[in-house]
């Protein structure tokens, strides 16, 4: 990279920056779809977002999935105990 010259650089700054916004567009898409998906399985399952760093919640089957910020939760899925809890100490909220 020493030897990079600024074309070389800028073309690869560019080509950096169309791969983020490429993968932040299929981020926002598969959340649609999760929506989506949710809204045909349980249309009246209430919806969660995730809005801390990261949580925790116990599945219905006893599991536990590991859910980072802006993750789209199915309440019916999970254990409620485990979703009230999340609420209460505001990792999650009802989606709007």
């Amino acid at each position: 990279m020493a030897g990079q010259t600024a074309a070389q650089k800028a073309a690869e700054e560019k080509a950096a920056k169309e791969a983020a916004e490429k993968a932040a567009k299929a981020a926002e898409a598969e959340k649609a779809a999760v929506v989506a998906a949710a809204a045909e399985v349980e249309p009246k399952a209430t919806l969660y977002t995730v809005t801390g760093a990261a949580v925790v919640l116990r599945m219905s089957d006893g599991q536990e999935r590991y859910l980072y910020r802006g993750a789209v939760v199915n309440g019916a899925e999970f254990a409620q105990s485990s979703i009230q809890h999340g609420v209460s100490i505001g990792l999650i909220k009802a989606s709007d």
